[in-house]
């Protein structure tokens, strides 16, 4: 018996005959025939499928379909299909016995307890990672016992993960620090200040900071000793809120088309088993690749990965900037605005201008007043 690995292609177009011929100087062609009074279909080796279909590209015609046959093809087949069905077969085995295994440790509700001390405490307390053999009755009760900051603790098993869902107790005020100073909350200049309790720390026309003290949480008595005091103020400043905008005479824009091509692999172990892989007829393109899993839990998962090319055409664009000064200006005073709260007044505006080669900056300021104290 003789197996024949050949290649059927179907093509369209005019012309057909001297293609033809000249893929016939390069290539064997087998069991030609006639669809129709444009179309043809025909054989070729199919170790030289590839060949053939970059002549055909190259003589103007269009391929319309692509089939092969034979002992080569129907093994190729052969071995993908059974090589993901073992490699799902092997996954499913994977997954009935590491499934009754914990693999990860969680810990939910933490602020001023590290989470890494809780983790570490439950990992020397776990006596087994076997799902069945874990109290969690107990290892609630052993993390009450050493840890003080915890008021309440919960521990499940989740899947394959342990959680550790807890509450911190709080301490009263007077234990956590109750006096505290006022600190600026922007920057901005000083303009007035009426102290009501505490210890100045700026005064009128002071410039400052976001984070900057402006009033301490103590006083000086008559007998000249410090006391700490709950600190009060209203202290207004002038709040400067800038915005920028740029502007460029001449640029080019990479814009998508709309049209893209999507590569896909199954991955075992990162190896491939299964490929579907197209060719890129794009004159240009940009790509995005990811890999996810195909399943969860899995001490060796498949995995997806994509390729996906995007067609992309290049734009160019000229536009004088004093074309568009006054709508660039009102796009920059618009982004300023999104900083002032409801209802505030506006004190003053202005906008600067600086060029650079080809780039125009419009920076846009402006000034509210406003309590920039936290009382």
């Amino acid at each position: 018996m003789k197996f024949k690995n050949r290649t059927t292609i179907k093509i369209k177009g005019l012309n057909q005959e001297r293609a033809l011929n000249n893929l016939a100087k390069k290539v064997d062609i087998y069991n030609l025939k006639r669809k129709e009074q444009n179309i043809a279909e025909f054989e070729v080796d199919f170790r030289k499928w590839k060949q053939t279909l970059a002549i055909i590209k190259e003589q103007g015609l269009e391929i319309l379909s692509i089939s092969h046959k034979g002992f080569i093809s129907s093994f190729g087949r052969l071995f993908s299909s059974y090589g993901l069905l073992i490699g799902i077969i092997i996954s499913i085995l994977f997954y009935c016995v590491q499934y009754n295994f914990i693999w990860k440790i969680e810990v939910w509700g933490t602020e001023d307890v590290e989470s890494s001390e809780i983790i570490d405490f439950a990992n020397k307390n776990l006596n087994s990672r076997f799902r069945f053999s874990i109290d969690t009755e107990n290892l609630e009760i052993k993390l009450k016992d050493n840890f003080d900051q915890i008021s309440s603790v919960s521990v499940a098993i989740v899947g394959q993960s342990l959680i550790i869902n807890l509450n911190e107790a709080t301490m009263p005020d007077e234990m956590e620090g109750e006096y505290q100073p006022i600190i600026s909350e922007f920057d901005g200049m000083i303009t007035q200040i009426t102290l009501i309790q505490g210890t100045l720390n700026v005064k009128v026309g002071d410039i400052v900071q976001k984070g900057d003290i402006l009033v301490y949480p103590y006083i000086i008595d008559s007998q000249g000793e410090q006391r700490e005091v709950n600190p009060k103020a209203t202290i207004m400043a002038d709040i400067w809120h800038t915005a920028s905008i740029h502007h460029y005479d001449y640029y080019i824009e990479t814009k998508r088309t709309g049209r893209k091509i999507v590569n896909s692999e199954v991955l075992l172990l990162g190896l491939s088993i299964y490929q579907n892989k197209n060719d890129i007829n794009f004159e240009q393109y940009e790509t995005e690749e990811y890999i996810e899993n195909l399943t969860h839990n899995l001490i060796i998962p498949f995995k997806l990965k994509k390729t996906i090319f995007y067609e992309v055409e290049i734009i160019e664009h000229i536009q004088p900037f004093e074309e568009v000064k006054d709508e660039k200006i009102e796009q920059a005073r618009q982004k300023a605005l999104i900083f002032l709260q409801e209802n505030e007044i506006i004190i003053n505006e202005n906008y600067t201008i600086k060029e650079d080669v080809g780039c125009f900056v419009i920076n846009y300021t402006i000034t509210t007043n406003r309590n920039i104290g936290n009382t």
